[in-house]
């Protein structure tokens, strides 16, 4: 089946055949596609840059789009998927903005690389100056809307900066450079900026609830088996009138255990208890109660803090981290009191 490509955003499989315009509309890309004649070819309101296949334009196109089918303008009612297709969906009249003159884009370039801080401007990626040196060599391809989606991002925060901090002014050039201007430009390179891709979804059932199920399945038979091989025998009943020394918890608690033998010896207001028995516990308890509502503050590397962290590694390692490590520190300290402990709770080495 045919493919429609959507530059920077979105691909299709569709059945051969099918109408671009309708399939635009049925698509949701029609906001800026008001096809006011119905798709009978009269009026151009549908036309998008067709990069890749098409075929050759009929007479309806010929006769409404004349100069600008040069630069692969179509009209949508008139195609039909037939071949894969690669297209620009960025409106009629909002990518007729992009028709501005090369030099006042090179202009924009070399005030942005000379005057700008690069590292202040907001972006998905990292500007730099010989990025922009090498845009300026493309700005013929750019301006005729080739150019690579990225660099249309880099356009737009570039613009959206010196807007915002009121630089615009301060851009020398011989062409007309306007309030207008500028925002026709941001419309038009804001349409060429891919779309951000949804985080992926992991069903929980039945794919996840498979992996669980599957994993438990395993620990439970290496438990038994292990239970099988390993003698354990039970040690002798309890009695009020005798207590082992040394006397520890279940390796649950030995952690807790640790801590409060611990704490004496920390000094100084520390010396309480209440410090390994207590307040410590009740730290982890809050620190995961609070992750939520704290996370964004912990990943303080983040440029953009108003959206919540993403749920995989690379998003979120500085909370990662330090769950990580009270984790490891509370095994640690199960460690030492299992196999490092001995009568009077006295530190021993295991092997002795």
């Amino acid at each position: 089946m045919p493919k429609i490509s959507i530059i920077g955003q979105r691909e299709f499989e569709v059945e051969p055949g099918t109408n671009l315009l309708k399939f635009l509309q049925g698509a949701h890309y029609d906001q800026s596609l008001p096809a006011t004649c119905g798709g009978r070819g009269s009026c151009a309101t549908c036309a998008v840059r067709v990069l890749k296949g098409g075929g050759p334009p009929n007479a309806a196109e010929k006769d409404l789009l004349k100069g600008r089918l040069a630069k692969k303008w179509r009209l949508s009612c008139q195609m039909t998927a037939t071949e894969d297709l690669e297209l620009e969906v960025p409106g009629y009249e909002s990518a007729e903005s992009l028709e501005i003159e090369p030099e006042l884009l090179r202009d924009i370039l070399d005030y942005a690389a000379e005057q700008l801080p690069l590292r202040r401007v907001p972006a998905p990626q990292r500007i730099t100056v010989r990025r922009l040196k090498e845009m300026r060599h493309r700005v013929e391809a750019i301006v005729d809307g080739g150019g690579d989606p990225q660099d249309f991002q880099i356009l737009r925060a570039l613009l959206s900066y010196a807007r915002a901090h009121d630089r615009i002014k301060e851009i020398p050039s011989k062409q007309p450079f306007t309030d207008k201007t500028v925002g026709l430009m941001l419309q038009a390179f804001a349409k060429r900026v891919p779309e951000e891709q949804p985080e992926e979804e992991i069903l929980t059932y039945p794919y996840f609830l498979y992996v669980i199920v599957t994993i438990f399945f395993f620990l439970t038979a290496s438990l038994s088996i292990y239970a099988l091989l390993v003698n354990a025998p039970l040690e002798q009943p309890a009695t009020p009138s005798f207590t082992p020394n040394p006397e520890k918890a279940p390796w649950y608690f030995l952690g807790i255990q640790e801590l409060l033998a611990d704490s004496p010896n920390l000094g100084g207001f520390l010396t309480s208890v209440a410090i390994g028995g207590i307040i410590l516990p009740g730290f982890f308890v809050l620190f995961l109660v609070l992750i939520p509502y704290i996370e964004p503050y912990l990943e303080f590397w983040r440029r953009d803090r108003a959206r919540p962290p993403g749920r995989r590694l690379r998003g979120r390692p500085v909370t990662v981290a330090l769950f990580t490590a009270s984790i490891l520190l509370f095994l640690f300290l199960i460690i030492i009191g299992t196999y490092f402990r001995g009568p009077q709770w006295q530190f021993v080495l295991p092997w002795q």
